[in-house]
């Protein structure tokens, strides 16, 4: 456990002593290159993983091209979550989008990390809670506004995440093409 995910699950459980090196045998903190891949689909979906520098998202592939569906900077949480508490061949693909740190939890380990340390299952509710609320925002905006708004509303709202993200990957993560994002951007006005 990185002293930057002991933070993290501090903010989230403030009442709580949280035993930092009686947890650290569970985690596996690890450095990968922009564009490693950590998960194929149709692979065997074993890790979550934490963020604590660069950026990781994830996607599939769809007639031939990719579809990003999340991002994940530091700080969040990633995973294929409908394979990885089924056990079945992972839907969706995870992929370094810069240099990162990141730090992984089996899932062997996430299991018996809730068992000898209960609390934990707190913090990863939060972590679920707020994942969840995020997907469902997404899927609201997307049916309500237009492109436009939803490009405006993204940079407004995020504005340095907008920035580390790769116009072709923030192009399909949008579900347009590469040149509408073009337009979008070139008629965004700050």
């Amino acid at each position: 456990m990185t002293e930057q995910l002991h933070h993290h699950v501090q903010q989230l459980l403030p009442g709580f002593t949280i035993p930092q090196e009686q947890m650290k045998a569970f985690f596996q903190t690890i450095n990968v290159k922009k564009d490693a891949i950590l998960l194929h689909e149709k692979e065997a979906c074993n890790n979550i993983y934490f963020v604590n520098s660069g950026c990781l998202y994830l996607f599939y592939h769809h007639n031939d091209q990719k579809q990003v569906v999340h991002f994940a900077l530091e700080n969040w949480w990633l995973t294929d979550y409908k394979t990885f508490c089924d056990g079945q061949p992972a839907v969706y693909a995870i992929a370094a989008m810069e240099d990162s740190e990141i730090t992984c939890l089996t899932r062997a380990n996430y299991e018996a990390l809730l068992l000898q340390f209960p609390f934990m299952a707190l913090y990863f509710n939060k972590i679920h809670e707020r994942a969840y609320g995020a997907a469902l925002f997404k899927q609201k905006t997307y049916a309500t506004i237009s492109k436009e708004d939803f490009y405006h509303h993204f940079r407004k709202t995020y504005p340095t995440v907008i920035q580390r993200i790769p116009d072709p990957i923030f192009a399909s993560y949008m579900g347009v093409s590469p040149e509408t994002l073009q337009i979008l951007q070139d008629t965004y006005i700050s």
